[in-house]
């Protein structure tokens, strides 16, 4: 008889795709935080990292985490979900220079190969030319039959286009590229209607916690198709509420954030922030503490991506949490269509989920009226500071 699979047993299996698929020195996320992702006790996630430790996958730093030192013998995935494909082996193609959301769309992929059955061959690259195709038609040449892109820069789009090309094996791509319409993980009719109604929701919320200015914030990559719908949709909420518009991209560095920082303090007691990404976010926030003001007293600001650092900001940041299940699930499906000729564009309208936390000011206010009249987020307070 076979003895059933212990929990840390299966965390242990969990954790160590999870290293396959990151490189090497990459911090993975607390034990608390994996226990929540995997739906158990934080002792459990402690035991299954012990083993790892042990044998040097991962290693712990005092103060600053733990990180993975070396990646574990690959060995064929074990088979929870057996795949209705013959072919189960795919190539996961991770750009070295990613950020905390391509982080994500990595951990998630990890699990979901897990749960479908799906032998991941993660390899790390620093662009798309010549030598990376070279390195795909070896990992075609072990058995690979799909490419997954978690994600690229937006201005790399030319360039993913002609590697998508030349491509010894169909890839399965994170962002809408007009031409690559079958690679895109989700539909393409959808793609800017899930970006600008978000938005829009979420100016409105700002407004009805009572804030008749409302600044946008992100960083100087025109080029970008979701910072273009935010922008749009932000452009539209403030012009239809005869608002100023108050939007601002910002370089790297403190210079431009300062300067938006005083710019916007004037406003200060009827100020409302959304923000490309978390990271804006808390750029903004260390700019106006230079200057005297807090979040939420002053001013409320909304990040996006749920990232680590938001959560222990002081006060801890109101952010977006995008569904990255729906996205991994997405990128290997579509994968495993391509290599059959077809697509899979089963995604579905997504339904973003905003983490209330301390620096929007709307914690304990969220009723049932504000989730009739704005549909397209999932409101969840989050009272852990």
């Amino acid at each position: 008889m076979s003895r059933k699979q212990l929990k840390f047993e299966q965390v242990e299996k969990e954790i160590r795709q999870l290293t396959r698929t990151l490189p090497i020195g990459s911090k993975i996320p607390p034990e608390r935080h994996l226990a929540v992702s995997y739906d158990c006790n934080f002792l459990t996630v402690r035991k299954a990292l012990k083993t790892l430790v042990d044998e040097g996958i991962i290693t712990r730093k005092i103060g600053s985490g733990t990180f993975i030192a070396k990646h574990p013998k690959a060995t064929p995935v074990e088979v929870i979900k057996p795949p209705k494909q013959n072919h189960n082996q795919i190539g996961v193609m991770v750009y070295r220079n990613g950020n905390a959301y391509a982080y994500k769309v990595l951990q998630s992929l990890a699990h979901s190969g897990m749960e479908m059955g799906l032998d991941l061959r993660p390899t790390w690259v620093k662009g798309y030319g010549d030598e990376t195709l070279k390195q795909v038609q070896s990992m075609a040449n072990e058995g690979c039959v799909a490419l997954v892109l978690p994600w690229f820069p937006h201005d790399m789009a030319e360039e993913i286009r002609q590697f998508v090309d030349k491509c010894p094996i169909p890839v399965s791509i994170p962002l809408l590229i007009s031409g690559l319409e079958a690679n895109y993980f989700g539909d393409p009719e959808q793609f800017g209607k899930n970006l600008l109604r978000p938005t829009l929701a979420l100016c409105g919320y700002l407004h009805t916690l009572g804030h008749s200015k409302i600044a946008f914030l992100g960083p100087t990559t025109p080029e970008d198709p979701i910072l273009q719908r935010m922008l749009t949709a932000y452009s539209y909420f403030t012009s239809e509420k005869d608002m100023p518009n108050l939007s601002a991209l910002v370089k790297h560095g403190s210079g431009q954030m300062d300067k938006f920082a005083n710019k916007l303090k004037e406003y200060a007691g009827d100020l409302g922030v959304l923000c490309y990404d978390d990271e804006h976010a808390l750029r903004f926030m260390t700019a106006m503490h230079k200057i005297g003001l807090r979040a939420p007293k002053d001013y409320s600001i909304i990040g996006h991506n749920d990232t680590e650092a938001g959560r222990f900001s002081d006060p801890p940041l109101t952010t977006i949490s995008q569904d990255f299940e729906n996205i991994s699930n997405g990128l290997l499906r579509n994968a495993i269509a391509l290599t059959r000729n077809s697509s899979d564009h089963s995604e579905s309208t997504l339904k973003l989920k905003l983490i209330v936390r301390g620096t929007c000011g709307g914690r304990g206010k969220i009723t049932d009226e504000f989730h009739t009249k704005f549909p397209a987020i999932s409101f969840v307070e989050d009272s852990a500071d």
